[in-house]
């Protein structure tokens, strides 16, 4: 093992998910329009998923978020500014903490491995909380500066390529089981899911663990 490659939210720092979907779901209803809320959370994601596939020309998750807000803008006739509105969630992104022992362990890590960070992410915002939070790694790896997202294989293979190093001489931790599971499987990089509520489950994920300290404890003692 020569490298390990790190998810950013969810894995390194926290996040909230669904918040900004039942914001401008909010922003909907107050305007005195009736909308299901299932369907609306559920095409919500769909179109995050449809605009980060490979079919699909490259976009920033800014301008996807953006394009997102004004389709339902649009469909419902709401007179607000999409952009505005975007910005105004986004800014929260920028404030994101790090898990208690994420700097700790990218440290211990970096002295006998290669760390590296693979995340669906603007650059902007991932450089915003890595100086927050003091964290540093060896080599960041962005949707935005590969053009495009996990769990493409493409996205994988440009990390290789770009670092000089085989599947089988790198591991991948996350805690998305489409994106950092299922994403470095297909083209044979072993997989370490980090399931920090404890749900369970196998995904072909070749280890699991709660916090990053079990990968030092365990997986690489």
């Amino acid at each position: 093992m020569r490298a390990i490659i790190f998810d950013a939210f969810g894995t390194l720092f926290k996040v909230a998910s669904g918040g900004s979907a039942k914001t401008i779901m909010k922003n909907i209803t107050e305007c005195g329009i009736d909308i299901d809320g299932k369907v609306f959370l559920e095409e919500w994601k769909s179109y995050y998923k449809k605009h980060t596939s490979d079919d699909c020309k490259f976009m920033t998750e800014r301008d996807i978020f953006i394009s997102r807000i004004q389709m339902f803008y649009d469909r419902y006739h709401v007179k607000r500014n999409a952009e505005n509105d975007a910005n105004s969630l986004l800014a929260t992104a920028f404030s994101r903490e790090a898990y208690p022992e994420t700097k700790d362990v990218l440290h211990d890590l970096m002295e006998n491995y290669l760390v590296f960070i693979g995340s669906n992410t603007d650059n902007d915002v991932l450089e915003c909380v890595m100086q927050n939070n003091n964290v540093a790694v060896h080599k960041v790896y962005t949707s935005e500066n590969l053009e495009c997202y996990k769990p493409s294989g493409h996205f994988f293979r440009h990390i290789l390529d770009d670092s000089a190093l085989s599947a089988n001489e790198v591991l991948f931790v996350g805690d998305s089981v489409t994106d950092d599971i299922m994403g470095p499987k297909a083209i044979g990089i072993k997989t370490v899911w980090i399931d920090r509520d404890g749900v369970g489950g196998d995904f072909g994920q070749d280890y699991t663990i709660t916090n990053l300290n079990e990968l030092i404890n365990g997986i690489l003692r």
